[in-house]
Order: structure tokens, then C-alpha cells, then sequence
């Protein structure tokens, strides 16, 4: 895939506007003003930013933290919050046997070793004390927690944890450890403040950031810079060059413009994890206007629910086994179709028996979406009809259903496929789209073991750090969805980086 992105592009983050309510006070200083002596200048006060700068203030360091958003947190605002730490003092207390090793491995396996193995190792050996710091801290998880898996690929292992409020449980524990930080002075925060380039000398050493915010231009200069300021998720134009398809989904935090990664280009960073692209499966949407929010899922798994209905591209031919029990098998085959799209297709009989339609639906939800025309919502009196409402291929539809049937009789279904406890014949017909979406962005800067920012010989770009969803999910947690690997890989690295990877005069 051949990408095509200028620096422009790259830092054409999203306005100072406010997102959130403030949570602390803007420092802005007067426009050109420089200022000097950060041990650590930090582009972005997210999941990764904020324990950076936690835990190089406990050194004694001297911080800048610069948010684009007007309160930090970043994604941690929308997201689940879902973590996998192993070794943890919660699992022992449980009786539960576990360590870095297998963590490790159960990545390796679900990845299919498309995962990053030095990230992947950096991650699960440190993830456990992590975990353990936030619980130390006041973190609570659900009480049947760690579990080995819910709506990804399950480990080997339960350690798989998040807590009630989602991402906003482990942003009470940061806010609550920066604020004495804050309090002090060793911390300094510039909210509504976006970060336009890296101050650079001759020798292409990183001496600091330029920010510009209401108040003016400023240049700041420090010993080290860490670049955490998110993905590039919720910008189209990156979206579609780096992940090689549209953005279906309104659904990710909107700050994430890909700024970082354009600071990390523009001194000869480059990125890796692109092509490890996955959708996620089953996103429902209202409206075909993409990007478009998201009303739900329809994400069955055997054998907890299982299939009815029957799932057909756009030549109307099926792809895969519906009863296979695997979330990732259902991610793969749909990532193979035409604009990552397929439709559910089922009849009269099959919806008094099906579980499950989108998310929580009942069944009288979902025939209130038939009968109102509901955008992707499909039903007709015969497969002809259907296939010509949903826009999909009339032959291959007819043929498949007519296929599908004849499995079902002879108990050879072409694709394997057990479950197949009544025939697709009966008036009316229904069909759902079903659309691939992404939370995250799979492309990232590249960095070295110790979270520096390499250039593509391998070398490092001096007193340039990076953590976080910029370094990319496709190097995370490769071409798959590995439970807790984007939310606890950035907590740890910005943990290390401000503990003990980073040196401060």
C-alpha cells in the first residue's frame, strides 16, 4: 500500500476548543515567550502521558505536560479501560497461577506473531506492577474479575480486569497521584494547547516543542520529550491513507488527529504496523453518511449465542462458518470483503428463534427498525426483493440460500458449519448490514526497546520518546485484538519512561 502523507497533514491536530470540562487551569504564557529547564516536556496528557509524568515528578523532575484538550485524560474518557497484567497481586489472591512468560505467549499465539515481540515483551513483563500500583492506589475492578476473555480472544489465563467506570476508574487513580505533583510546582500543565513542531538542532537532537494556543506561539525547551498524543483514529484523511479504507465509525476520541506522529515524522521517525489492519466485526450505524455514530453490534459467539441467520458479502455469497467459536475468525473474514461490509440474512422463522441482534435489542427493537425503513435494516417477501433493497448481488444471494439449504438437508454445509437448526425459506425475509470499525489506529512511530523513537536504520533520534496508541495497535497487539493490550501498554511504558528509562540531569 503505497502512503502518501505530508507533514501538513500529520500535524493538523484538532482545536483548543473545549471538549471536556476543565479540570485545572491553563498556563499559557505570552506569545514567542521561551521557556527552558523541563527535565521532561510531554506531548499529550492521556493514559501514557500522565503516569510519565507521575513518576518522573517522584524523581524530583521538572515536567510540562501539553494537552490539546482542555482537561486530561484523553481516551481514557471513552474508553472501557480494559487491562491484562499477569503476576498480579489479584490473581494470587485468587489462587491464580500466572506469570510474564505466559502473558507473553498467549500475545504471540492470538497475534499470531504479528505482534511487535519487543513491545509485547516490554509490556507483559511489566504490565503486573502496573496493575498492582493502580490497585494500590484505590483502583477497584468488578468482583468477578480477572476473567480470561469477554468480547476478544480469550487467554489461557484469567487476567484479563477493568474497572466499573471503565477508562474513568483508571483516570481517578491518575488524577489523584498528579495532584500533589501539581500542587507542588514540579508539574506544569498547558491545556487547549496544541504542539506544532520539535525544536531541533544541527545535529538533529530534540531540544524541545513549539506549541501554539489562544494566547500565542511559545518555545519550550527540555532534556527529554515524550511524544504520547494518541492515534490517528478520528482523522479521516490518515485514516483512510494508513489503514487502506474510510472511517465508518463516530466513535473515537476526537483529539486523536495523529499530531504525535507527525512530530515523530518530521525528525525522521517512520511508522510500522499498518499492515496488520483489522476491523472489528459487526458495527450497525445510523446512517450511510460515514463516518457515522454507532448504534450498536451484532456480535454472536458460539457457543454462548448462537448463529440463526446466515452472513453474505456483496456478491451475496457467504465467507465463512457462522458457528465458529472465535472472534478473531470473525474479524480475519470480514477484513477479506468488499469495504469490510457484509449482511445478516435471515427469515420469518429464524428471528423468533435468534439471541442476538444488535447489542442489547430485543426482538421487538429490531422489527421496529424493519418496519420503520431504519437505514440498514432490510426486509422483503422474497430473496430477489431483499438482495435488491440491501443492494446486494440477486443471483448470488438466491444461489447461496438455495446452497445453504441443501447443506442443511445433507449435513455437508461447504463451509463446515454445525449449528444449522432450521432452513432459510420462510416469508419474509430480513437482511442487517454489518460493517467493519475500528476504535483505534493500527499504524505507529517505531521505537527502539527503550521507547526511543528510531529512525528506519535502527538508530535513535536523540532525547525523543514515544508511548501510547502512537505507537500503533497493529504493533500492540499485531493483526488481532489482544485483550488489554493498548490501555496497560501505555500506562506501563509511561511508568518506565518516567521512573527509570529516562535520564534526568
Amino acid at each position: 500500500m503505497k502512503i502518501a502523507i505530508t507533514k501538513r497533514d500529520l500535524l493538523r491536530a484538532s482545536s483548543g476548543a473545549a471538549l471536556l470540562a476543565a479540570t485545572g487551569k491553563s498556563l499559557a504564557r505570552r506569545p514567542g515567550q521561551r521557556t527552558e529547564g523541563w527535565d521532561l516536556i510531554v506531548v499529550g496528557g492521556g493514559n501514557a502521558g500522565m503516569p510519565a509524568a507521575i513518576f518522573a515528578a517522584e524523581r524530583g523532575a521538572k515536567v510540562l505536560v501539553i494537552e490539546a484538550a482542555s482537561a486530561l485524560g484523553g481516551t481514557l474518557y471513552l474508553s472501557s479501560g480494559q487491562m491484562s497484567a499477569a503476576g498480579t497481586k489479584l490473581q494470587q489472591a485468587k489462587g491464580i497461577e500466572d506469570s510474564p512468560e505466559l502473558h507473553y505467549a498467549d500475545i504471540m499465539r492470538i497475534s499470531k506473531s504479528t505482534a511487535n515481540p519487543a513491545l509485547a515483551r516490554l509490556a507483559t513483563d511489566n504490565a503486573g506492577r502496573t496493575f498492582d500500583w493502580l490497585m494500590e492506589n484505590g483502583f477497584e475492578v468488578h468482583p468477578q474479575h480477572p476473567v480470561e476473555g469477554t468480547t476478544h480472544e480469550p487467554y489461557s489465563v484469567a487476567r484479563y480486569a477493568w474497572g466499573k467506570e471503565g477508562g474513568r476508574s483508571i483516570l481517578k487513580v491518575l488524577n489523584q497521584e498528579l495532584a500533589p505533583h501539581l500542587e507542588s510546582g514540579l508539574v506544569t500543565t498547558l491545556l487547549e494547547t496544541r504542539a506544532t513542531d520539535l525544536i531541533t538542532d544541527d545535529k538533529d537532537n530534540v531540544l524541545g516543542v513549539k506549541t501554539s494556543s489562544a494566547d500565542g506561539s511559545q518555545d519550550h525547551y527540555g532534556d527529554n520529550v515524550v511524544l504520547t498524543a494518541g492515534g490517528y483514529a478520528s482523522n479521516d484523511r490518515l485514516f483512510e491513507e494508513l489503514e487502506g479504507t474510510s472511517r465508518a465509525c463516530v466513535c473515537s476520541y476526537p483529539n486523536s488527529q495523529g499530531a504525535g506522529i507527525g512530530l515523530g515524522l518530521s525528525v525522521g521517525g517512520y511508522l510500522r504496523g499498518a499492515e496488520n489492519h483489522l476491523p472489528l466485526f459487526g458495527g450497525v450505524f445510523a446512517s450511510d453518511d460515514y463516518p457515522s455514530p454507532l448504534i450498536g453490534t451484532h456480535r454472536p459467539l458460539p457457543p454462548h449465542t448462537m448463529p440463526w441467520g446466515i452472513y453474505v458479502n456483496a456478491q451475496g455469497r457467504r465467507f465463512m462458518a457462522e458457528d465458529v467459536p472465535s472472534h478473531d475468525a470473525h474479524e480475519v473474514a470480514l477484513g477479506e470483503q468488499s469495504n469490510e461490509r457484509c449482511w445478516l440474512v435471515f427469515d420469518d422463522e429464524m428471528i423468533n428463534k435468534m439471541e442476538s441482534f444488535i447489542g442489547r435489542w430485543t426482538r421487538e427493537d429490531a422489527m421496529k427498525a424493519f418496519d420503520s425503513g431504519q437505514a440498514f435494516f432490510f426486509k422483503a417477501e422474497s430473496p430477489a426483493e431483499l438482495a435488491r433493497k440491501a443492494n446486494i448481488n440477486i443471483d448470488g444471494l438466491s444461489e447461496t440460500i438455495e446452497e445453504y439449504n441443501a447443506g442443511r438437508e445433507h449435513g455437508n454445509d461447504r463451509y463446515g458449519r454445525k449449528h444449522m437448526p432450521l432452513p432459510l425459506q420462510k416469508a419474509p425475509f430480513y437482511a442487517i448490514q454489518l460493517q467493519g470499525w475500528l476504535l483505534t489506529s493500527f499504524a505507529g512511530l517505531a521505537v527502539n526497546e527503550d521507547l526511543q523513537v528510531i529512525r528506519k536504520d535502527g538508530s535513535g533520534i536523540p532525547n525523543l520518546y514515544a508511548a501510547g496508541e502512537l505507537l500503533g495497535t497493529g504493533n500492540l497487539s499485531g493483526k488481532a485484538y489482544c485483550g488489554g493490550m493498548l490501555v496497560t501498554p501505555a500506562l506501563t511504558f509511561g511508568r518506565l519512561l518516567g521512573q527509570k528509562i529516562l535520564k534526568f540531569a
